[in-house]
């Protein structure tokens, strides 16, 4: 049987669960400052102590970033946070199987502060 988890590192203590919302598929992925180099954000602002910074480009043309382990949000506001979709095949007794990474899934906005 197959299960759908969200993963979030922003409150691992919270379990959320799935509830059909949409899940945006991975086009692209980029890394900078593997190399060394000054790493920008999308505004042309200089990362300090970046290390190696992964992003994603969504299907609907957004990009989103991994700020630390199973966080992620838009490389243009920190308020808007991602969740990374799984599908995990669930055995008898219960316990998990290595799973397929489907996506991400908007998890909160914050539209002029009016969070949604």
């Amino acid at each position: 049987m197959k299960k759908i988890v969200i993963h979030t590192g922003f409150h691992p203590e919270v379990h959320r669960e799935y509830r059909g919302e949409h899940i945006y598929k991975v086009v692209q992925t980029k890394t900078l400052g593997t190399d060394g180099k000054v790493v920008l954000d999308a505004n042309g602002s200089v990362i300090p102590n970046a290390g190696a910074n992964v992003f994603y480009k969504l299907d609907h043309t957004g990009w989103i970033k991994s700020v630390g382990p199973e966080m992620y949000v838009t490389d243009w506001c920190a308020e808007e946070r991602w969740g990374r979709v799984e599908a995990v095949e669930i055995d008898g007794p219960g316990g998990q199987s290595k799973g397929e990474t489907l996506g991400f899934m908007l998890l909160r906005v914050d539209r002029a502060n009016g969070v949604l």
